[in-house]
């Protein structure tokens, strides 16, 4: 199967657990996974769909540090 024949994942309303993005404090309505409470109490460090963006765009330049 290729990557552009995967079916998306349905996303999961999350609207009723009152989540908060961790880097912006907006609500999150939707994830794209179901997610899971952990021993804290907490979601753990869970982004919108905006912040989670720049975070991935972020990464994508790849380790730029060190000398090569």
């Amino acid at each position: 199967m290729d990557f552009q024949d995967r079916p998306r994942s349905q996303p999961h309303d999350v609207s009723t657990l009152n989540i908060k993005c961790a880097e912006c404090g907006c609500d999150v309505k939707t994830l794209p996974f179901e997610p899971t409470l952990k021993e804290d109490g907490t979601y753990g460090r869970i982004y919108c769909q905006d912040c989670n963006r720049k975070r991935r765009s972020n990464f994508r330049g790849g380790f730029r540090g060190g000398r090569y």
